[in-house]
Parts: C-alpha cells; sequence; structure tokens
C-alpha cells in the first residue's frame, strides 16, 4: 500500500513539475513574442559567498584586508587559518553579530566600506585593487589609492556584470559582485 501511495505521490508531483515548467515556457516565449523583456538583471541573483576557516583566495584576502582596515591586524596571504578565524570572530563580536568566524552575509555586509575616488580607506582599496588584479586581470598598483586607474577598473567591471550602478564607485551591490563573480 505504502508503495501505490508513493507511485502516486511521485505521479503527481511530475505532472505538476511538467505543467508548471510549461507554463513558465509559454509564459516567456509570450513575452518574447510581444517584445516584453524581464527586468532581472544579472546584479539581482548576485549574492555573499560564505567564507571559513581553510579557504583559500581572492575572496579570503578581500576579509584580510576589510579586517586591517577595521583595526585589526591579520597578514594578507589569502589563507583563512586561525588567525584570521580569531581575528573575524573578534570583528564579529564588536559588531554585536553572531561571533563564529564564518563570514557570511551580515558579516561582510559590516565589513565592507563605499569606496570613490579619493577614499582614505587604505585597505579597503587595496582589497578591491588587488581583487581586480588577481581575480579579473586588471593591472593596478595595489597602493591604496583610489585614483583614475581604480575608478575605471571597477566602472568596466560594473559594465561587465550589468550592476545597476556603473558609476566607479564601489558600494555594497559592487561588492557582492566582485566577491560572488571571484574566479
Amino acid at each position: 500500500m505504502r508503495n501505490v501511495l508513493r507511485r502516486v505521490a511521485y505521479g503527481v508531483l511530475g505532472t505538476g513539475m511538467i505543467v508548471t515548467m510549461a507554463a513558465g515556457a509559454t509564459t516567456a516565449a509570450s513575452a518574447a513574442v510581444a517584445g516584453h523583456h524581464p527586468t532581472v538583471t544579472k546584479s539581482d541573483a548576485v549574492k555573499w559567498i560564505t567564507v571559513k576557516e581553510n579557504a583559500v583566495g581572492s575572496r579570503v584576502r578581500t576579509i584580510q584586508y576589510l579586517l586591517n582596515e577595521h583595526g585589526y591586524s591579520v597578514p594578507v596571504t589569502g589563507n583563512f587559518l586561525s588567525q584570521t578565524k580569531a581575528q573575524v570572530k573578534a570583528f564579529q563580536k564588536k559588531e554585536k553579530l553572531k561571533d563564529d568566524g564564518v563570514v557570511g552575509d551580515k558579516t561582510w555586509d559590516a565589513l565592507v566600506l563605499d569606496l570613490s575616488p579619493g577614499s582614505t580607506h587604505k585597505n579597503a582599496v587595496e582589497a578591491v585593487q588587488s581583487y581586480l588584479n588577481r581575480a579579473y586581470g586588471a593591472s593596478l598598483k595595489v597602493d591604496g589609492k583610489y585614483n583614475s586607474a581604480t575608478e575605471a577598473a571597477v566602472k568596466k567591471f560594473q559594465t561587465k556584470h550589468d550592476l545597476k550602478v556603473k558609476s566607479g564607485k564601489v558600494v555594497l551591490e559592487t561588492w557582492k559582485a566582485l566577491v560572488f563573480y571571484a574566479k
């Protein structure tokens, strides 16, 4: 009896999925024929990537630069080891976040800073410059100076990833995209 009920349930579920997919395809086709385009951009799908102990790479380097910007002392190695975890936990505690040493949505939101030409947040600018060089092939001098070359590289990145903001300023959406699209 249990197997019969299971088969019936799977059949109903499968049929429902097929009907839903067909309806979605019909709606999308109708919109395309009518000349309507969806208003969803690539940047709407961009989300923070969770980073934790033993991770390596550009995301970790960014976390380390940003921790240094907030007054913590972490060598920028790209390796999320115990020292980085301890500093993340200290930052989270100071910001009244869950202090688990894992960099998720709320920790990223608290770590990042808005940047624009002339910004005095040297370590945060170095994070952007390093990110654009390592993950996206830019050739910026990593010196913490938000100059015209950095602004142009940010604009190019924003345009390439169809971000809503294409001003050359690094705001929350740009940070998320930098982290999300990292290679």
